[in-house]
């Protein structure tokens, strides 16, 4: 009797334990139909990375800072906080035959409560690229996009930024700041010498512990043309905020091509080429301080 008992015990523990062999292991939720919440604590941005249909091929890895945030899919979006500083933003197909790209992207300049609008591009070769998207614009083209949470990201959690943090930035192409070619302070043209006063009257105003002036250029020519050419346009442009009454100290740094925003123009040529890298041949003008 006991032997028996025993027997359809086992029985119906085996029989709560079985499944159906079509059941998955596990049941992932890929998609989290919520809006977007653009909620910040101190000192912090927004990065809002996202996907449409008209990108083809495999999930889309996004590195922030070589850290990995997200494998979107089309039609889809993923939000980090991040530290208000500058930031490099990544991308690459997911792949199990090599590590996706960390280090190749677009570095832009997030100040406090700023909302970053990221997409994931396509050049016609199939090469994935990120564009930053004016909020209106971007905010449109997500509105119905759910979230992506089926991976966990490795940003490092933005929940102890140390002032000083950049508490306002911005940035000028070449062609509204100088001649071709030029970069002394007598070149400067007057609608970026208007743009920079303006800004610098606002900055005036602020908390600042220090300015970063930097020089940018596109891809073309030398690395130790663009190097030097970018050098000269930021401490002329160091300069001329001295000359507006800035007292807090100025940092000039020539990146010379290192850092773009925009990385998709290598497959054009002439005149398109030229209006592409307009973006990337820039003063930026970053300001440090505490809110």
């Amino acid at each position: 009797m006991r032997k028996t008992l025993l027997g359809l015990s086992v029985l119906f523990a085996l029989s709560g334990c079985a499944r159906d062999a079509n059941q998955p292991l596990e049941v992932w939720s890929n998609f989290n139909q919520t809006k977007l919440e653009t909620q910040l604590g101190e000192n912090q941005a927004l990065a809002v990375f996202y996907r449409q249909s008209e990108v083809q091929g495999a999930a889309t890895n996004i590195y922030v800072d070589g850290n990995y945030q997200v494998s979107l899919l089309p039609n889809a979006y993923s939000a980090v906080a991040v530290c208000a500083d500058k930031h490099l933003f990544s991308t690459s197909f997911s792949s199990n035959q090599k590590f996706g790209n960390r280090t190749q992207g677009a570095s832009y300049t997030l100040p406090v409560g700023d909302i970053a609008y990221v997409k994931v591009l396509q050049t016609p070769n199939g090469q994935l690229y990120l564009e930053r998207v004016e909020r209106s614009v971007a905010e449109q083209e997500i509105a119905n996009l759910p979230k992506e949470n089926h991976t966990l990201s490795r940003v490092p959690n933005a929940t102890n930024c140390q002032p000083p943090v950049v508490i306002a930035a911005i940035a000028v192409d070449s062609s509204a700041l100088f001649a071709f070619d030029k970069y002394g302070y007598n070149d400067i043209l007057p609608t970026g010498r208007a743009k920079l006063e303006n800004f610098m009257e606002h900055v005036k105003t602020l908390n600042v512990s220090h300015i970063v002036v930097g020089g940018h250029t596109d891809s073309l020519g030398s690395d130790s043309y663009n190097q030097v050419l970018s050098e000269k346009r930021a401490n002329s442009v160091k300069q001329q905020l001295q000359q507006v009454g800035i007292t807090a100290p100025v940092h000039a740094i020539g990146y010379g091509k290192k850092e773009p925003v925009v990385t998709n123009c290598g497959g054009l040529f002439g005149a398109a080429k030229n209006q592409c890298n307009l973006p990337n041949r820039r003063v930026e003008v970053t300001v440090y301080g505490t809110k």
